[in-house]
């Protein structure tokens, strides 16, 4: 059973192989008892209250709670905070009522003098080991609350010693892993940005000693694209407190009386298998549970943009070449991205008119979406619908479109300002322009960016008290926009890109059918960005391009190793065709073609990664699926004098004999003999690389 109540006062929440407990104490505060390993018998749980005496340490501090929530002499992190209008700032509450019903436990806590209410919910995914949290606040009253922080969830673990795993990063430098030992205080991993952001990811991963196959580890995932906080906090109480959810760095949000307001939801689960597993466990649940019904099961298409070929400069004549030469090369979605709209000749000008340019095009998109269908190809355009350029039409028609301060100058960002999401037109305006490229023209895929990040945040259709939720607005402003045009166009595929990786969340796991890893393609960088990526995120939804982006860091990496790399995920191309020649681009299909083949297990496989190219040389990653498996190889500065690598394969059955194709030749193995002994790879240049198929006799 999912979930089990005992007496009243005792919760268990159950899933295949984890269990989660807290029970209401007899001072009525919701109090942690265990989230790990699975311990489904109700009676196990010790619910007697703790007795502490006051003296010099608050007896609430030392309580792992369920929901903390701001002042009552808590100081350490809480994770709610509200305002009532006669200044009183703490919520002090009763449990009214719960309700246990299948796979879903809702807890009503009710203020003990002020007619505020806060509803916990919990929603199991027994067989997919995820337990999903959020809240709800609800004014029953008439004046406002200020609700100053409202985290999704919270989370406790006895002890310390507990090391986290997050990644930092900026422009084309995405997902750079990082590990800390959390000490005594606060670890805070933020983006201020208005979008997930580039500099961490909204999630936490915990262990104490934990690798890829073993160990403990404990992990939450936040399904939200804007402004986040994690906070892990090592109390001087013996035990480690993990809060998430949307940032409260310049947040308020004023709830009138009959409102509500919703957190987003987090998705939390435990492995006991270390890293890997806790891998398998969210990108399963991605697939099955959160990525869009019309996407989830359908592959995703080998694409090429020719961005890199002709940045700006876009004709029609330009892109119909590059179309023939993308054809011969195997791909299956032709991507024009920017340059064909407005007058948009550089990143200075043109954003926001979003019309297709008569020079450029003269007789429309029609001539070339034709050239491209008649090459069997579909055909895809990239947009940025957020912002605006002052150098356009649409700023000069409507300057107060945007996010300002009245009596400041507006700050560009890469030369363009914010459109306010906030103002129904806006909203109205960008879903009827989509909608009317998407209608008019044979479009089957839309790249969506966002390249600035927020700031400014005040909207003259707003009252001033409203400015502190312009950051969550946004980003609901932004999410009912997607949302419409997925309802109006349900075939339709969209790429969730902002300035690279600056939207990959669960929160666009849920509306998008693929993220734009990175603008950085240089394959040496992107094997780190993707090992960083895979921890949390599914292998299907990250594209990768082969491009000559490592071309011009002054090393020349072989078109084998680039394709490889791109391989590992949903495979794209952007190098430059015109420049490659007949030999390059018969080579390019090759890899194309062998791609295409191996596409359901990669998209669709359990990914283990068997060696991290961080601690040396060699990075390994595995794929597998119904009796198949992919095994990617990369070496990337090979030592004086060592040519054999040795890579053992996982989760492969030991008495089946595999045949393994690799370098032309297939041979015979053992499952126990490729998991114990390993393959033996031949490996004798820098930038070297193999792609093994692995098939069950």
């Amino acid at each position: 059973m999912g979930i089990i109540v005992k007496e009243d006062r005792l919760f268990l929440l159950n899933t295949r192989n984890t269990s989660y407990a807290f029970f209401r104490d007899d001072d009525g505060i919701l109090v942690q008892l265990y989230w790990g390993k699975k311990i489904e018998r109700p009676e196990d749980y010790d619910t007697e209250t703790m007795v502490w005496e006051q003296g010099y340490h608050p007896a609430v501090d030392k309580k792992r709670e369920e929901c903390s929530s701001f002042g009552m002499m808590r100081y350490k992190e809480a994770s709610m905070k509200f305002i009532f209008s006669d200044g009183v700032r703490d919520f002090r509450y009763r449990m009214q009522e719960y309700r246990a019903e299948g796979d879903r436990l809702d807890i009503v806590l009710q203020d003990q003098h002020y007619p505020l209410r806060v509803t916990l919910h919990y929603q199991v995914h027994e067989e997919l080991d995820i337990i999903e949290k959020w809240r709800e606040a609800e004014n029953l009253g008439e004046e406002t609350i200020g609700a100053e922080r409202f985290f999704s969830g919270e989370f406790t673990l006895p002890g310390n010693g507990y090391r986290s795993i997050n990644c930092n990063g900026t422009w084309a430098d995405e997902f750079k892993g990082y590990e800390d030992t959390l000490c005594a205080g606060k670890k805070i991993y933020e983006s201020m940005r208005g979008a997930t952001a580039h500099v961490a990811t909204p999630a936490f991963i915990v262990h104490q000693d934990a690798d890829e196959t073993r160990g403990e580890v404990w992990f939450a995932a936040l399904a939200w694209s804007g402004n986040f906080k994690v906070i892990a906090e090592q109390t001087p109480y013996d035990y480690l407190n993990l809060q998430i959810g949307i940032s409260d760095t310049d947040f308020c949000w004023n709830l009138k009386g009959g409102e509500t307001f919703v957190s987003p939801r987090v998705y939390a689960g435990f492995s006991d298998e270390g890293l890997g597993k806790m891998s398998n466990i969210l990108h399963r649940f991605a697939a099955q549970r959160v990525m869009p019904s019309a996407s989830a099961e359908r592959p995703l298409r080998v694409l090429y943009n020719s961005w890199e070929a002709t940045t700006f400069q876009v004709t029609c004549e330009g892109q119909m070449e590059l179309a023939k030469k993308a054809a011969q090369a195997g791909a299956e979605l032709f991507v024009v991205d920017d340059g064909w709209f407005g007058q948009r000749s550089s990143d200075h000008l043109g954003l926001g008119d979003w019309y297709v340019n008569p020079e450029k095009f003269p007789e429309g998109l029609k001539p070339l979406i034709d050239c491209v269908k008649g090459l069997g190809m579909d055909f895809g355009i990239w947009i940025e619908p957020e912002m605006v350029n002052e150098n356009s039409d649409l700023y000069r028609a409507h300057p107060d479109w945007i996010y300002r301060y009245s009596t400041r100058p507006v700050l560009e960002g890469r030369y363009q300002y914010m459109l306010d999401l906030t103002n129904p037109e806006v909203i109205r305006f960008i879903v009827d322009f989509i909608d009317r490229l998407l209608s008019e023209n044979d479009i089957s895929y839309i790249k969506w960016d966002m390249n600035r990040a927020m700031g400014e945040c005040a909207a003259p259709h707003l009252e001033k008290e409203e400015y502190q939720s312009i950051w969550y607005r946004h980003v609901q402003g932004f999410y009912s926009i997607i949302e419409e045009l997925r309802r109006r166009h349900p075939m339709v595929e969209f790429e969730a890109c902002a300035s690279g990786g600056g939207r990959v969340d669960f929160g666009c796991l849920s509306r998008f059918d693929e993220f734009w890893t990175s603008d950085n393609t240089d394959p040496l960088d992107r094997l780190s960005i993707q090992e960083t990526y895979s921890l949390l995120y599914p292998p299907k939804y990250m594209r990768a391009w082969i491009t000559d982006a490592a071309d011009s860091a002054d090393r020349r990496v072989p078109l084998s190793f680039k394709a490889h790399c791109a391989m590992c995920g949903s495979l794209g191309i952007g190098m430059d065709l015109n420049r490659l020649g007949e030999d390059g681009l018969a080579e390019l299909a090759g890899y194309v073609e062998e791609y295409k083949r191996l596409r359901p297990i990669i998209q669709f496989g359990r990914l283990s990664r068997l060696q991290s190219g961080r601690k040396d040389d060699l990075y390994a990653v595995e794929y597998d699926k119904d009796g198949e498996a992919v095994l990617f190889v990369f070496l990337q500065l090979r030592p004086r004098g060592k040519y054999e690598y040795t890579v053992k394969l996982r989760n492969l059955e030991e008495t089946a004999v595999y045949a393994v194709e690799a370098d032309g030749r297939v041979l015979e193995k053992s499952g126990a003999y490729l998991m114990n002994h390993g393959l033996v790879l031949n490996m004798r240049a820098d930038f070297s690389s193999k792609c093994i198929h692995l098939k069950k006799r």
